[in-house]
């Protein structure tokens, strides 16, 4: 489950709406990603769990589906090469029209090619031969830390006290080892090991990742262009209320929402379709406006809190009729997607 209840206007109407005396239905929406994809097995527990449901959230990290439909991230295990490319890709929004460097082991067509083209075009990634990738290859911990600083060393401030590893030797990866310890990128295996040459874990790789990507503020977005998705998507969740023009509400969530949050708009909003192909009838009127504050950004990331807005939404089945006043406030989060858009990928409401 994930740790608090989202819910946006739609989201809240469905709440109302799913307590009047209809037949249950079932969300077959044609999902951007099935919604189960977002809701892993194995991280509620882990010490990981904010970075690996945040990466979840956003679509930076993809799990396993096994045979009954479970989703497993399996954060404990070892990560190889391509998969770690792939996700500091996907986490960066990295292009490249370059071609790259040639792998004899990279096949054209493979899912980590275009990652692997992309990273080692901006020098951010070598092979362990001339001639090799090694895609399969198990990544190290060292690794990780040079391939991060070189992919984040134009964006963050590598300042600080740096962290002396009594088991770092003086190989190809130390002087990133020390810039990702001055930045706080890494914090060592224990108190005085960093432990290079182990296998990293992809929860490791996550949080390294997470870490690397708040200290970014370089390119900090104007609060405005946060603050304006937010509310030109409720403005138009109200404005498709009012026409009574339900099935725009896929485009318009298309538009604003991103990974998680979209895909459970899709879900319930084919619910609401649902329900009003039933019968029900729905007025929504705005009693006040949400106050939206900034309260963190960087390049590519942000947060906003919402405070203060609320709507009455009243519902009529079979000549009965529910009124529920719903309050709005809680805590956005957004991403900056490839074409230089932000879009809501989170929503949690500050009630239960």
């Amino acid at each position: 489950m994930k740790s608090l209840f989202i819910r946006s206007m739609t989201f809240m109407l469905l709440a109302s709406l799913l307590l009047l005396p209809l037949q249950a239905v079932k969300a077959e929406a044609a999902e951007p990603r099935a919604l189960d994809l977002y809701f892993p097995a194995d991280i509620e527990e882990h010490w990981a769990f904010e970075e690996l449901d945040n990466f979840v959230n956003a679509d930076l990290l993809r799990g396993y589906q096994d045979a009954e439909g479970n989703v497993w991230i399996k954060p404990n295990n070892s990560i190889s090469r391509a998969e770690f490319v792939s996700i500091l890709v996907r986490a960066l929004g990295l292009t490249s029209t370059e071609a790259g460097k040639t792998f004899a082991d990279v096949e054209t067509g493979k899912w980590y090619a275009d990652p692997i083209r992309i990273a080692s075009s901006l020098g951010i990634v070598n092979g362990i031969s001339d001639t090799k990738f090694g895609p399969n290859t198990l990544i190290s911990r060292g690794e990780i830390a040079t391939m991060v600083v070189r992919a984040f060393e134009s964006s963050i401030t590598f300042e600080g006290e740096i962290k002396e590893f009594s088991d770092v030797p003086d190989y190809f990866a130390k002087p990133f080892i020390l810039k990702a310890s001055q930045a706080g990128i890494v914090r060592g295996a224990t108190a005085t090991e960093f432990k290079p040459y182990d296998n990293a874990k992809r929860a490791e790789a996550v949080v390294m990742l997470q870490r690397a990507l708040d200290l970014q503020k370089v390119a900090l977005p104007e609060d405005a262009a946060l603050t304006s998705v937010i509310s030109e998507a409720e403005a138009n969740d109200f404005q498709i209320f009012k026409d009574k023009t339900y099935d725009q509400f896929h485009d318009a969530h298309d538009k604003y929402f991103t990974g998680y949050y979209l895909s459970t708009s899709y879900s319930l909003t084919e619910q609401l379709l649902e329900m009003i192909d039933e019968g029900v009838s729905i007025e929504v009127e705005k009693v006040s406006d949400q106050a939206l504050t900034v309260v963190e950004k960087s390049d590519r990331f942000a947060v906003v809190e919402s405070t203060g807005g609320s709507y009455t939404t009243t519902t009529n089945f079979e000549n009965e009729t529910t009124k529920e006043t719903v309050h709005s406030d809680g805590i956005y989060y957004l991403k900056k997607m490839e074409d230089g858009s932000w879009k809501v990928y989170m929503y949690y409401s500050f009630e239960e």
